[in-house]
């Protein structure tokens, strides 16, 4: 049964990789394919894939086989956060499985039996089996262990069916590096364009260029920017503004957050559980049955105490009650309520280290003299854990030094080293220890904060979340009604929140995929609102645990081109618009210009300027003080002869003349691989990201996943 049970872990852990790594794991291939005839007459469809409807059961059906594979991982359910990227992954999946496979249909792309069977235990081991069967030690396939797991999973149908999915995804994975390869390689780099790259990566010029930026023409020197001229360009430069369909709201919050009188009760309650704790003796009775988190009642090393009743260990007695104590959200409540003898011993250190590795001996000495020094501090009075900030070279100095309660011998934590340990358990009170200690890691100072003993602790312990009343989450569930009660309209709603002093929050360019809006987490029901049955100015409330959200529909963007009144397209064309006319005005004035570019710049303010750069490489897109400027230096590397100037180069930031100083041609070389190697790289890079882009274009998808999750 032990290699079952390995398999069942190592399989779990298989297919979850595949799942969640992977767009081409179809684990469900089967209940894809049937989708004509077993779902093929659901009617309620999540979206669609090249001209194929996926249907609301189909889509959830996969959505669950990855949720279930994901319990099977980690033992827990998903939360509404990873429930989303479950879905998503789900979505992903059914794009691959039906636009890719497509694709590899009509090119014959196949993957035989004797294929599989190489990829598994033949010449030609998948990556994703060496990384699931790999020897840790060599790196090599364990064909041993992979073969008792091919044996053993017929004893197990899970195993057997988990096998069975991961050896297809190997299958769908080697058909997209088929169908990849068959446009990837047909790359061919020549040996003119490996001359070419290394011209541009050695070869350069030197430039003198007058930069004339568009803040050297006012406002005033150039004609109006009107809705016409902004129109225009957005029309010409349609393909640089489109958008996706998204929705904007503005909301209101009523955070649902306990009261004064919800603390006031808390309080009251807890000091009554204190007086029972101090009057009675039932302390683990009273402690399991009103603690909401904990065991309520234990016996525990010193190592292992809550921080309140440790940071007062050396002041506490049998029967001593603390709290109750508020902390992030918390009441604590601890009693004391024995002291018992143990077998271990434990004590408490902080410490100063001065390290001392590789040093020499002369070395050490000098580090051993500032160690007595900052002895002599501490023992004289100095603030023990202001010295260990200042001083020490160990990760706990920062914090005072402070090493916490440290049994003899070591635990799972950890060992401290002999002679620190040793020194540390030869002291019988607390105080600093009256010598240098030194171990392999250098010079201590050390100081004894909690002295050694075999006393272990059984504490009752009360905690208390502090959540907020029936009445307190009426209240605020009652403001959100009202207000929604009063408001039929955007106007309203920016009205009614301004009277009663409510600060309104944005939440803009939301898609139908949006699990969250702004700082509202899980506001999954707010986007099926807005993309289902909602029309702009609507207003509705929403639960979202911890608060009360009510929105207004503020706005929607259809998919296409902007529009001059979608947020800050209006603005950013009329810096576009307003810079062209400025380019315009100052090309027309150099027209006109002569002499040499320090004249030409003379007839501008000074701002424009005249620059030189001696390293002007083509495979540079920018210049020195201008910026990004990939034209300007491709006119550059055009001028033939030293001492040809370029015409007027309109940039993003202001227009640019050129005049050539010297051209710097690189050395003849013999062997042109690496510039070889570097293009097929970046055209392999290219031709995939493009390939990718090209099918899911093709395969024209439309979500509508927002009608149901």
């Amino acid at each position: 049964m032990a290699i079952i049970n390995t398999l069942r872990e190592k399989m779990g852990r298989l297919l979850v990789v595949v799942v969640g790594a992977s767009i081409l794991a179809f684990v469900l291939t089967d209940v894809l394919s049937s989708r004509s005839s077993i779902l093929g007459s659901d009617k309620q469809e999540v979206g669609e894939i090249s001209g194929e409807s996926i249907s609301q059961q189909e889509y959830a059906n996969l959505v669950e086989s990855i949720k279930q594979n994901y319990m099977a991982q980690y033992g827990i359910n998903p939360n509404e956060f990873l429930m989303q990227t479950i879905r998503d992954q789900a979505w992903e999946q059914l794009i691959a499985q039906i636009a890719y496979t497509k694709r590899f249909d009509k090119a014959g792309i196949a993957v035989s039996g004797d294929e599989r069977i190489d990829m598994v235990q033949g010449k030609n081991i998948s990556p994703q089996v060496l990384q699931q069967f790999a020897d840790p030690q060599t790196g090599e396939l364990d064909r041993q262990f992979l073969n008792q797991v091919l044996v053993n999973s017929d004893l197990d149908p899970q195993s057997r069916l988990r096998w069975q999915l991961f050896e297809n995804s190997l299958a769908e994975n080697r058909r997209m590096t088929k169908y990849q390869n068959l446009i990837l390689k047909t790359n061919y780099v020549t040996l003119a364009e490996a001359q070419q790259e290394h011209m541009e990566q050695e070869g350069g010029i030197t430039l003198d260029y007058l930069y004339i930026p568009f803040l050297a023409v006012d406002d005033n020197q150039i004609t109006e920017v009107t809705d016409t001229d902004l129109q225009a360009y957005l029309n010409e430069h349609k393909d640089e503004y489109t958008v996706e369909e998204s929705r904007s709201i503005d909301y209101i919050s009523f955070p649902v957050i306990p009261s004064a009188a919800d603390s006031a009760y808390y309080t009251e309650e807890l000091n009554l559980l204190r007086a029972q704790l101090e009057t009675g003796d039932n302390d683990s009775t009273l402690a399991v049955i009103n603690t909401e988190q904990g065991i309520g009642f234990g016996t525990f090393d010193p190592s292992a105490l809550p921080d309140d009743v440790v940071n007062n260990l050396s002041n506490l007695k049998k029967g001593d009650v603390i709290g109750p104590k508020l902390s992030n959200g918390i009441y604590t409540l601890f009693k004391l309520s024995d002291i018992v003898k143990s077998d271990a011993e434990f004590v408490r250190v902080s410490h100063i280290l001065l390290r001392t590795e590789g040093m020499s001996a002369t070395e050490k000495a000098q580090v051993k003299a500032k160690a007595e020094g900052i002895l002599r501090q501490a023992r004289n009075g100095a603030d023990f854990a202001q010295l260990a900030i200042e001083n020490s070279e160990d990760s706990s100095g920062p914090s005072g030094g402070d090493l916490g309660w440290y049994r003899k011998g070591g635990d799972a934590q950890g060992q401290w080293a002999e002679p620190f340990e040793n020194a540390a358990f030869s002291v019988n009170r607390e105080g600093v220890i009256n010598r240098v200690v030194e171990s392999d890691f250098g010079y201590h100072i050390m100081n004894v904060t909690g002295a050694p003993s075999n006393n272990r602790y059984k504490v009752a312990m009360i905690l208390k979340e502090l959540t907020p009343s029936d009445e307190t989450i009426d209240v605020a569930y009652q403001k959100a009604g009202q207000f929604v009660l009063e408001t039929d309209s955007y106007d309203e709603f920016v009205n009614n929140a301004s009277a009663n002093g409510y600060s309104v929050f944005s939440g803009n360019n939301i898609n139908s995929n949006s699990s969250s809006i702004g700082r509202l987490q899980n506001a999954r029901q707010i986007v099926t609102w807005l993309y289902g049955e909602a029309s702009v100015g609507d207003v509705k409330d929403f639960d979202l645990g911890e608060e009360y959200v009510v929105a207004v529909y503020r706005a929607k963007v259809e998919a296409g081109t902007a529009k001059l009144t979608d947020s800050g397209v209006r603005s950013q064309i009329k810096l576009k618009v307003e810079n062209a006319k400025k380019a315009k005005y100052i090309t027309d004035k150099i027209a006109s210009a002569s002499g040499s570019l320090s004249d030409m710049a003379a007839s501008f303010d000074a701002i424009a300027q005249v620059y030189t750069d001696t390293e002007v490489k083509l495979s540079s897109n920018s210049l020195p003080n201008v910026g990004v400027a990939p034209a300007a230096v491709g006119t550059a590397f055009a001028l033939k002869n030293v001492g040809d100037r370029s015409k007027a180069i309109t940039t993003d930031v202001g227009v640019v003349i050129m005049e050539l100083k010297s051209k710097n041609a690189p050395a003849a070389i013999t062997d042109y691989t690496t510039y070889v190697n570097q293009i097929q790289q970046r055209a392999l890079n290219n031709a995939q990201l493009k390939m990718n882009q090209s099918i899911r274009e093709k395969a024209e998808i439309l979500d509508k996943r927002y009608k149901f999750y």
